[in-house]
C-alpha cells in the first residue's frame, strides 16, 4: 500500500500493463497469493472463502474492463460494500482474533482499488501519493481547525459529544494517529474523495455539487455506527466532516491533505471526547 503511493511506481505499473493489458490479471492473483499466505499462516484458510476472496479482488478489474464512466461507481461498490456490510468479516476473514484479519483484508482492498482505478482504468486526479508538500500539510491543519470550530459546539449541543479528557491519553497520540492514518483515514479518503468525489466532478462537472454529494454519501456510511441505528447524529456530523475533508482534497488534489484532516479529527475526538 505504501509503495503504491510513489508516482514512479504507479507510472511504471501503468506502462507495464499498457504494453500488455492482460497483465492486469497478475494484480488480483498476486494479492490473492498474499491473502493465501496470510490465511494459511493464521490457520483460517478454507476453500470456499478462498474462492470468494479471489472473486472479490478480481471483480473491480472485470467491471472496469470496458472503461465506461458509468461503470466506475459499480466497481467502487464492489470493493466497498462487502467491507461496509461485514461480508468480508463474516465470510472471508472469520476466525479467532478476527479484527487483525479484517484489517489485512482492508489493506488488500485498498491495493486492489489503487491498481484498478489509478493504473488499470487510469482515472486522473485521485491524488494517491505519499508526499508531504507544504500546501498539503497546511490544508490538512487548516481544515481540521475549521471543522473543529463548528463540530465541537454542535456536537456538544446535540449530545453527540461529551468531554472525557484523561491526561494519560496524551501518551497514546503518536501511535493512535499513525494507526488512524493508515487503517482508517487513508482507505476512507481514497474511496470517498479520490474515487467518489472525483467521479462526481468528472460526471457532472460541478465541483460544489460533487463535494456535497460525496459528503452526504460519507455521512450515510456512518448511519450504522450505533447505537442507535440509524444514527442520525453521526450522519450529520460525518457529513459536515466530509465537506472539510473534501475541501482539503480539492484544494491540493492530494489524499495526504484530506487524510491528515481526517486523522487529526479522529485522534482529537479519541483523546478529548467520547
Amino acid at each position: 500500500m505504501l509503495a503504491l503511493g510513489s508516482d514512479d511506481v504507479l507510472e511504471r505499473a501503468k506502462q507495464w500493463i499498457a504494453r500488455r493489458p492482460l497483465r492486469a490479471g497478475f494484480v488480483p492473483a498476486a494479492l490473492w497469493l498474499l491473502y493465501f499466505v496470510y490465511a494459511a499462516g493464521m490457520g483460517i484458510f478454507d476453500v470456499r472463502p478462498g474462492i470468494l476472496m479471489a472473486a472479490y479482488l478480481s471483480l473491480p478489474f472485470l467491471i472496469l474492463w470496458p472503461r465506461f464512466l458509468w461503470l466506475e461507481p459499480v466497481a467502487m461498490l464492489s470493493l466497498w460494500l462487502p467491507l461496509e456490510f461485514g461480508v468480508v468479516r463474516r465470510i472471508l476473514m472469520k476466525g479467532p482474533g478476527a479484527d487483525p484479519h479484517y484489517v489485512f483484508a482492508q489493506l488488500l482492498a485498498v491495493d486492489a482499488g489503487v491498481v484498478a482505478f489509478a493504473v488499470w482504468n487510469r482515472i486522473p486526479g485521485i491524488g494517491y501519493r505519499f508526499e508531504w508538500r507544504r500546501n498539503a500539510l497546511a490544508a490538512g491543519v487548516i481544515h481540521f481547525a475549521m471543522f473543529a470550530a463548528i463540530a465541537i459546539p454542535l456536537g456538544l449541543a446535540i449530545g453527540f459529544l461529551r468531554y472525557a479528557f484523561v491526561p494519560a491519553n496524551l501518551l497514546r497520540i503518536p501511535l493512535l494517529f499513525a494507526g488512524i492514518f493508515l487503517f482508517t483515514a487513508l482507505p476512507e479518503e481514497f474511496l470517498f474523495r479520490g474515487l467518489i468525489q472525483n467521479w462526481f466532478e468528472r460526471a457532472i462537472r460541478h465541483r460544489t455539487v460533487a463535494l456535497i454529494a460525496a459528503s452526504v454519501i460519507f455521512g450515510a456510511s456512518h448511519l450504522n455506527n450505533g447505537p442507535p441505528i440509524p444514527n442520525y447524529k453521526y450522519f450529520l456530523m460525518a457529513s459536515i466532516a466530509g465537506v472539510f475533508y473534501g475541501r482539503a482534497w480539492r484544494s491540493t488534489r492530494s489524499l495526504m491533505a484530506s487524510s491528515l484532516t481526517h486523522s487529526l479529527v479522529d485522534t482529537f475526538w479519541s483523546v478529548f471526547f467520547r
